[in-house]
């Protein structure tokens, strides 16, 4: 299905309206201007008609009365001169006592004086309008001088310098004027508005033809496709998204071939010590099934306690699996309390005694009895101590030593699990925590389920707490990580060091 290019009809659309508004806008100013230009230059021009005529008419008004006749010829021989001039006399208060106006009647009985006393100041040097008396409300250029009789002033000479027949020219011409002053506007317009959108479309389309080649080359397979080169406005921030969007994109695609690569091993890993405790599980029962009668107490009591190891071996499997699925899925929610670490550490050591005795092993504890309680889940780390501890005694030997110890670092309780055992080797140091790595050189009846470490690791990160390991082969292994302190509780006792 073919998609409607709808940017472009949204910009051709809008640039459309720019364009017709920007010429409406230029020719109504033009029009504008070119009639303030016009008739300040008439003015201008014009500016001294008012004091021709007080000259010509001095003495026809006293103040009092108007020589009407007289002044009437007078006013119609400049108004024969020039026929766009219309001619007022005024008296001080600005009424209107005698006009000569062709066409139109005069409706203004008198007129505001401001616009003329201004004039008069200038000298009619600056751009000002007066009231028009035919059409009330609307402003004229115009012309004014004081009337003066026997050095008195009584009186004001008005003209309006461009009559209601200049207004009649004008509007006849003006729609022509204004219609080929649009068209040249227009035309102006478009023409530039043109150029700039050719630029404009040239700049955006190099970086969308850019943008496109990019997510179709990642479409296409090649993840490494990145967007250079566009760095400002829209399209740089579209261009920076892409980027950043295709770079956690490639990430998740390596974590995922990672994750499937170590979930492929995990099961391999997993069926192999599965099938092995099973298969020891079911050879024994069915040999015990098979020559019951034929086997002796002391063989039906040994092979009894191979199946009992086994099926041990088995759960703690499964139970390993399903503590790290339950951490990795973040479904374990973190419980935390105030743990005295003096008594979880001491009940963990007397739990492995009978164990470590076995294999000829020591366990110690070492710690104050005044440290104070410090803060986390106290089963998660009671889970953290047994699989370090678990793996100590995995990899000693008789007459090595594993030592629980705690020492206050500033706010912090520091947990140490060290011994002295087979160590581990400086290639195997930095994955020690990854899932199903073990010791390579335990026989399988030694290795544990593989996970311990990775459970250890989880639990770590759910408390936002770093655990760090110090290895030397043939010398030894050193767990150690910080619990912050709880401050609403502290006991103060002795020292402790208990063997």
């Amino acid at each position: 299905m073919k998609t409607k290019n709808t940017l472009f009809y949204q910009i051709a659309g809008i640039l459309l309206l720019v364009f017709l508004l920007l010429a409406f806008l230029i020719t109504r100013s033009s029009v504008r201007f070119s009639e303030d230009y016009h008739n300040e230059i008439t003015q201008g021009l014009n500016k001294n008609v008012a004091k021709y005529i007080v000259e010509e008419v001095k003495g026809l008004y006293d103040g009092d009365s108007v020589a009407a006749s007289k002044m009437g010829d007078l006013m119609h021989h400049v108004m024969a001169t020039n026929p766009a001039t219309e001619v007022y006399l005024l008296d001080l208060d600005g009424n209107i006592l005698k006009h000569v106006a062709m066409d139109k009647e005069v409706k203004a009985n008198k007129i505001d004086l401001e616009p003329i006393h201004k004039f008069i100041a200038a000298d009619g040097e600056d751009y000002i309008k007066g009231d028009d008396p035919k059409l009330p409300g609307e402003k004229k250029i115009f012309s004014a001088a004081p009337y003066i009789h026997e050095g008195e002033k009584v009186g004001y000479i008005y003209t309006i310098v461009g009559g209601n027949d200049y207004d009649s020219l004008l509007s006849k011409h003006e729609g022509s004027y204004i219609r080929r002053l649009s068209v040249q506007n227009i035309l102006y317009a478009l023409f530039t508005a043109l150029v700039i959108s050719l630029l404009a479309i040239y700049f955006l389309t190099r970086n969308f033809n850019k943008i496109t080649s990019a997510f179709k080359s990642f479409q296409n397979g090649n993840h490494d496709a990145r967007i250079n080169g566009v760095n400002n406005g829209e399209m740089g921030l579209l261009a920076t998204t892409y980027n950043e969007m295709a770079d956690t994109i490639q990430g998740n695609f390596k974590k995922l071939k990672s994750v499937d690569h170590l979930r492929k091993e995990l099961m391999a890993n997993i069926s192999h010590d599965l099938r092995t405790p099973i298969a020891s599980i079911r050879g024994f029962i069915e040999t015990l099934m098979i020559k019951k009668d034929e086997l002796s107490e002391t063989d039906k009591e040994r092979y009894m306690q191979i199946v009992l190891k086994n099926s041990d071996r088995l759960k703690k499997l499964v139970d390993d699996l399903f503590e790290l699925s339950k951490l990795e899925a973040k479904q374990r929610e973190l419980q935390p309390e105030p743990i005295q670490m003096a008594e979880i550490i001491q009940d963990t050591a007397d739990k492995y005694r009978f164990l470590a005795r076995e294999k000829g092993i020591s366990i110690n504890t070492i710690y104050s009895k005044d440290l104070p309680l410090v803060y986390g889940d106290i089963a998660l780390i009671d889970r953290v101590l047994q699989n370090i501890i678990d793996n100590a005694i995995t990899h000693c030997e008789k007459g090595d030593i594993v030592t629980l110890d705690l020492s206050r670092e500033a706010d912090e309780i520091k947990v140490s699990i060290a011994d002295t055992g087979s160590g581990i080797a400086p290639q195997e140091l930095p994955h020690i925590f990854e899932r199903y790595r073990k010791g390579k050189l335990l026989t399988d009846s030694e290795k544990g389920s593989g996970l311990g470490l990775a459970i250890v690791k989880k639990i770590m990160d759910l408390h936002k707490v770093n655990i760090y390991v110090n290895s030397v082969l043939d010398k030894g292994t050193e767990f150690y990580f910080s619990l912050p302190i709880h401050n609403k509780y502290s006991n103060a006792q002795g020292h402790c060091s208990d063997k």
